[in-house]
C-alpha cells in the first residue's frame, strides 16, 4: 500500500493507478480531492485517463485511508509538505495536477510555491476563497458552518448541504446517499478542521505566482465559485483559459465526469 509518512510518524496514503504500456513513459497526473472527500471521489475519472496518465490520488492527511491525527496539525502548510513528499517519492516532477474544489486551493499553492514540480494545472470547481454568502448557506441557520456540523451531526449537516448547493435535483439519490455515507466516514473532528481551513483559505495572493499552463472548469452561475472568483482568477493566473459545464451545483467532477475528463484531456493536448 502506497504511502508517505509524515513530521509525526502518521502514513499518507496514495492510490496509484497505472494501466499505461510498460515501454512508454507515460506522464503522472496527479487527482486532489477536496474538503471531507478521499481519493474514491475519482473513480469513475479512471476509465478516462487511465491510456494517457500515470495517475496517483492522495488521501489528504487524516481522512480516507491516510492515518488518524489529531486536528492541530491539519493545516494548509502541512497539506502542501504531503504533496511535495509523495512527488518526490513517486516521481520528481514535474507532474500535472488536478484538484477539485480545496483540492484546487492545494494545487495552487503547490504551483505558486514549487513551480519546479507543476507542469500544468487544473482546477475543478475551485473557489479563491469562500465568499460570505456561501459560510451563511452553510451554517444552515446556525452561528457558523462548524457549530452546525456540532449540532446536526456530519451526515446531516452533510446531506442538508449536498442538496442545498452540490447536487441537482435531479441528481440519482443513491449517488447522493453514497457521497454522504464516503463522507461521513471519517472523524468528525478532523472534518471539522477542515471546514474551518477551507472557509478561512484564500488563494488569492499566490495567484500571480503560479507559471504553468492552468484549466479552470466551473459551474455556470455556481453558487460557490461564482463570477467575482472566476473574474479575479482570469485576471491573476497569466495563462489560464475557463470553461464551463451546464450546471450550477458544485459536484460537478461527480455530476459531469465525461465533460470534466474531456476539457482536462483537451487542455494536456491527450
Amino acid at each position: 500500500m502506497p504511502t508517505i509518512t509524515n513530521e509525526s510518524g502518521v502514513s499518507i496514503f496514495y492510490q496509484v493507478d497505472d494501466f499505461t504500456d510498460p515501454w512508454e513513459n507515460k506522464p503522472t497526473l496527479i487527482l486532489q480531492h477536496g474538503n471531507g472527500r478521499s481519493g474514491e471521489f475519482w473513480n469513475r475519472w479512471i476509465p478516462y485517463l487511465a491510456p494517457h496518465f500515470r495517475i496517483v490520488r492522495p488521501d489528504m492527511r487524516g481522512v480516507g485511508r491516510s492515518g488518524a491525527l489529531p486536528p492541530e496539525q491539519i493545516t494548509i502548510d502541512h497539506c502542501i509538505a504531503d504533496l511535495v513528499s509523495i512527488i518526490q517519492q513517486i516521481d520528481r516532477g514535474p507532474i500535472y495536477f488536478c484538484g477539485e474544489s480545496m483540492g484546487g486551493i492545494l494545487g495552487i499553492l503547490l504551483a505558486a510555491q514549487y513551480p519546479d514540480l507543476v507542469k500544468s494545472l487544473t482546477l475543478i470547481a475551485t473557489p479563491v476563497f469562500i465568499n460570505n454568502a456561501m459560510k451563511e448557506k452553510y451554517a444552515l441557520g446556525f452561528s457558523s458552518r462548524l457549530e452546525a456540523m456540532r449540532t446536526l451531526g456530519i451526515k446531516d449537516w452533510v446531506r442538508k448541504t449536498s442538496i442545498l448547493t452540490r447536487f441537482p435535483p435531479d441528481s440519482d439519490p443513491r449517488l447522493i446517499d453514497w457521497y454522504v455515507d464516503e463522507f461521513a466516514k471519517s472523524d468528525p473532528e478532523t472534518l471539522i478542521r477542515y471546514s474551518e481551513l477551507v472557509s478561512n483559505a484564500s488563494a488569492r495572493d499566490f495567484l500571480p505566482k503560479i507559471q504553468c499552463p492552468t484549466l479552470a472548469i466551473f459551474p455556470i452561475n455556481g453558487q460557490i465559485t461564482d463570477a467575482e472568483q472566476e473574474k479575479i482568477l482570469a485576471n491573476q493566473i497569466r495563462d489560464i483559459k475557463v470553461a464551463h459545464i451546464p450546471s450550477e451545483f458544485h459536484m460537478i467532477h461527480l455530476t459531469h465526469v465525461k465533460e470534466c475528463a474531456d476539457l482536462l484531456l483537451t487542455h494536456l493536448q491527450v
